[in-house]
């Protein structure tokens, strides 16, 4: 699933081949992912106008137009972007095509379509309304928030990881980096969990998603210590070299390390 580095990723492509230019049309292939608005409504709104900038709010891409609002994509479990030229095939899975007056289409696919598009005028307002946390990487998403956030919570710290309501952008993969790098067991109780141990799981959750940006959400490309290029059945631990387990948490499968992340630590 696109998670917020994917996204960031998703939003720099979106930047590279749309802003600034002028859509001639705008084709609904897929209308059962259309949210809040017609499909020939979107259509209508979109065709003639500029994209002029863009938005990233956790797993949300928003593209701003000249006139008709901000084009909002959600990209759920198998949503992404692909740019063709006039002469190529469309991608499989295209459901959403956004086909420029000068030239050229930019193609939302998505295999599954548990992801949605639509149009609004206050992407603020929709987060709000949407109930979301502070994106993870926010300037102004400080360790103090975060602390105000997670304390006093009685459930599990994968599940809060996960929980977009509290910190919007991490699923499942990132969330179990995070959790290896500060050495935590997806099952350890939140209210378990000391003022130097939140300090580190805030800290490293900021540095793991802006490292996967940087290497464009490649996980080859991730460095030697971290978790996720090791994140599979019958894996070794990068640390130690312990057998990677599996665990259920926040009802998703958890891959950690018994060594490095112990169930019995001072933090469960």
């Amino acid at each position: 699933m696109p998670e917020l580095p994917e996204v960031a990723g998703y939003r720099k492509y979106f930047e590279k081949y749309a802003l600034g230019r002028k859509i001639g049309s705008a084709q609904v292939k897929a209308p059962r992912i259309i949210r809040g608005i017609t499909a020939g409504q979107l259509e209508g709104e979109l065709t003639g106008r500029t994209f002029i900038s863009t938005l990233q709010h956790g797993k949300y891409l928003f593209a701003q137009t000249d006139g008709a609002g901000w084009l909002v994509e959600h990209f759920g479990m198998t949503g992404g972007l692909r740019y063709f030229e006039d002469h190529d095939e469309p991608p499989k899975f295209d459901r959403f095509l956004i086909v420029f007056e000068t030239g050229g289409a930019l193609s939302y696919v998505n295999q599954r379509m548990f992801g949605w598009i639509g149009l609004t005028a206050d992407p603020a307002g929709l987060i709000e309304g949407k109930g979301l946390g502070p994106s993870a990487l926010d300037p102004g998403f400080d360790y103090g928030e975060f602390k105000r956030i997670f304390s006093g919570k009685t459930g599990e710290i994968k599940a809060a990881l996960l929980n977009q309501k509290l910190v919007a952008g991490i699923g499942n993969l990132y969330a179990d980096e995070i959790l290896f790098q500060a050495r935590l067991h997806p099952q350890a109780k939140i209210i378990g969990l000391g003022e130097k141990e939140l300090q580190s799981v805030y800290r490293i959750m900021r540095e793991v998603l802006r490292t996967a940006i940087e290497t464009n959400s490649d996980i080859e490309r991730l460095p030697p210590k971290y978790f996720l290029p090791h994140r599979k059945k019958g894996g070794g631990c990068p640390a130690c070299l312990s057998v990677l387990q599996t665990v259920k948490a926040a009802g998703r499968t958890s891959y950690f390390c018994p060594r490095c992340q112990q169930e019995n630590s001072p933090s469960r």
